[in-house]
């Protein structure tokens, strides 16, 4: 895309800006004009070249052929559609839904509780307003909390920013210690004593599901801290919402898992040409634009496919002859490196296989080697990789605590939620605090994390724990962005003071009562 010469946080934008007018089935010819009609006829340009698609380009394509003639015979395919947290989804989403519908269609959902899990752009007021554009509707609104009164409190008044006058006053009655925050000095003590509490918990009831306990993590750093902090204690995890594979492909060793993932691809299937694109692309600055775009051009010229233009350049080039087109020599060396590399693993299984592709090291590998038999093919790897990408599921052990992001916890129900990490800047995120931003920013991303927030939390039927810290060293702070609201000196280190989460606070009565880490630990018997 770079080619197009469009400075980089415009063409983000842009890009941005296309999914977000697919998420709402909005006919391309009616917005696209000017530069972002050009950035929208490349991008279909190179997706159709690699026979590919965006995510969010899915339910457009649908939405838009089930509204077309060619779609009719597959309109009203069901007879009952039945959808759960209709708010979620994207109008495109919904569209198609109701479009599927025969008989009847049934939506369930609560606008308060929209967390971006299915689309960028979830359309709760697709839910809101679903009985006044349609015939024949039946509303049926659930007024009592079924879980916890005094979480459904709490989520209620989080989500209203402290609006009491919306919350019941039978909701607040008594000491209650089924809620509450507990305070820790530092990241290292709220790793340290949570685990050691929850170890405290789990030997006053050994015999229950620990799968019914789950640690929420803000961040993939936290839920790996927890995660090995959980294992020194005995306890086994499975660790869910953290798995998508990130790096730079500019760099390869920030790339090393997108590499072997990648690899993985190739030996599955060597003849990807999405897959290609992405191997040629590792290790260069431009991750190969301009050399991709002229390879484009010689495909358009000669009516042939990437793989063919990818066997001319290295063709050339073992020859020694001039290149086909423009940068086509260094495209040959990553392809002919990438053939090899098929060459060389095509024939490795299992545990060997990854040992080879270096995966076997990688943290984000790491379940994946912990589930094989060890006879398992590059296909049947890379099937499993994709899984965990695009359909993570907790494994299935009752004897296992989760640890979850909070969009994960959509769909979920837990006994007890231990909610790691509320400080500022972790939730909501730093960016709802950026000095440099608009008004505007900054809420739009403040209430987006006050849902995700409170719709997370909301997951717990027994007992909810919000753990936060006080401080902590600025270089860790600053690295996990953290919101820092001043900056001292302890022991020659420089130490950043940190905030709790403010949608504690914005819950006004309704929040929890508070507890210093130490005493909790007395309290449950912990030295």
């Amino acid at each position: 895309m770079k080619t197009l010469g469009t400075p980089a946080r415009r063409l983000r934008s842009e890009l941005s800006h296309i999914k977000k007018q697919w998420c709402a089935l909005a006919p391309e010819d009616d917005w696209a004009v000017g530069e972002e009609k050009d950035v929208l006829e490349l991008a279909h340009r190179l997706l159709g070249a690699t026979n590919a698609m965006l995510e969010d380009e899915v339910a457009y394509l649908c939405g838009r052929y089930l509204q077309s003639d060619a779609g009719a015979g597959a309109r009203q395919r069901f007879s009952l559609v039945l959808a759960d947290d209709f708010q979620n989804l994207s109008v495109a989403q919904q569209t198609c839904l109701c479009l599927l519908a025969r008989d009847q269609l049934i939506v369930a959902g609560n606008p308060d509780e929209t967390v971006r899990v299915a689309t960028s752009f979830p359309a709760p007021e697709g839910f809101a307003t679903f009985d006044t554009l349609r015939r024949n509707v039946t509303v049926f609104a659930l007024n009592t909390a079924f879980g916890n009164p005094n979480v459904t409190a709490f989520c209620d008044a989080v989500v209203r920013a402290g609006n009491e006058e919306a919350l019941a006053a039978d909701q607040r009655e008594g000491t209650i210690r089924d809620i509450a925050t507990v305070k820790w000095n530092t990241p290292d003590e709220e790793f340290n004593g949570l685990t050691r509490y929850l170890f405290a918990v789990n030997a006053e009831n050994p015999e229950a599901a620990q799968s019914d306990l789950c640690v929420v993590a803000p961040n993939k750093q936290w839920a790996h801290a927890f995660e090995q902090m959980l294992v020194r204690r005995g306890f086994a995890v499975s660790s869910l919402g953290f798995e998508r594979l990130a790096g730079d492909p500019r760099d390869t060793n920030r790339a090393r898992a997108l590499i072997a993932y990648t690899s993985l691809n190739l030996l599955a299937d060597p003849d990807d040409p999405f897959a290609w694109r992405a191997w040629v692309g590792f290790g260069n600055y431009l991750t190969y634009s301009d050399g991709w775009h002229f390879l484009m051009e010689w495909c358009d010229e000669h009516d042939a496919g990437i793989l063919d233009a990818l066997e001319a350049a290295a063709a050339a080039r073992t020859a020694g002859e001039a290149e086909p087109f423009p940068r086509a020599e260094r495209l040959a060396e990553r392809y002919e490196a990438g053939r090899a590399m098929i060459a060389a693993h095509a024939g490795r299984r299992g545990h060997n296989l990854l040992a080879a592709l270096d995966a076997d090291k990688l943290r984000d590998f790491a379940a994946l080697s912990a589930t094989l038999a060890g006879d398992e093919d590059a296909a049947t790897l890379y099937a499993m990789v994709r899984e965990t990408q695009f359909f993570p599921t907790h494994e299935a052990n009752v004897r296992a605590v989760r640890v979850s992001s909070y969009e994960q916890l959509c769909g979920c129900g837990y006994r007890a939620l231990y909610v790691t990490g509320c400080v500022d800047g972790f939730m909501p995120a730093r960016d709802a605090f950026e000095v440099v931003s608009t008004d505007a920013d900054r809420d739009r991303v403040r209430e987006a994390d006050r849902r995700t927030f409170a719709a997370g939390v909301a997951k717990a039927t027994d007992a909810l724990m919000f753990s936060t810290f006080s401080r902590a060293p600025l270089e860790l702070a600053e690295r996990t962005k953290m919101q820092v609201a001043r900056v001292r000196m302890e022991d020659g280190e420089r130490i950043a003071t940190l905030r709790p989460t403010c949608f504690l606070e914005e819950a006004g009565a309704a929040a929890p009562i508070t507890l210093g880490g130490q005493a909790l630990l007395a309290d449950s018997g912990i030295d």
